[in-house]
């Protein structure tokens, strides 16, 4: 999903973008989860990622544009 939502002329700096922030995410969520399970404790937290991800789930389902069967000119021209 990530390489279509960029223009042709993005696409490679809106990659790495993309890519830097996925990672930082994943490291963030890898470096709290420890300290955040002593917090709150193990049951909590994995009702909070569970309801971010249902959350995730419902901005994917509502907001984000089918893209099956599109050409990038076609999705670039949908999305901009």
């Amino acid at each position: 999903m990530i390489s279509e939502i960029f223009p042709l002329r993005l696409r490679g700096r809106g990659l790495s973008i993309a890519v830097l922030v996925n990672f930082g995410a994943n490291a963030l969520v890898t470096f709290a989860f420890s300290p955040l399970k002593a917090l709150l404790g193990a049951a909590i937290l994995f009702y909070i990622f569970g309801a971010i991800a249902v959350v995730s789930l419902v901005f994917i389902f509502f907001v984000v544009p089918e893209t099956k069967g599109l050409t990038l000119e076609e999705i670039e021209a949908k999305c901009l």
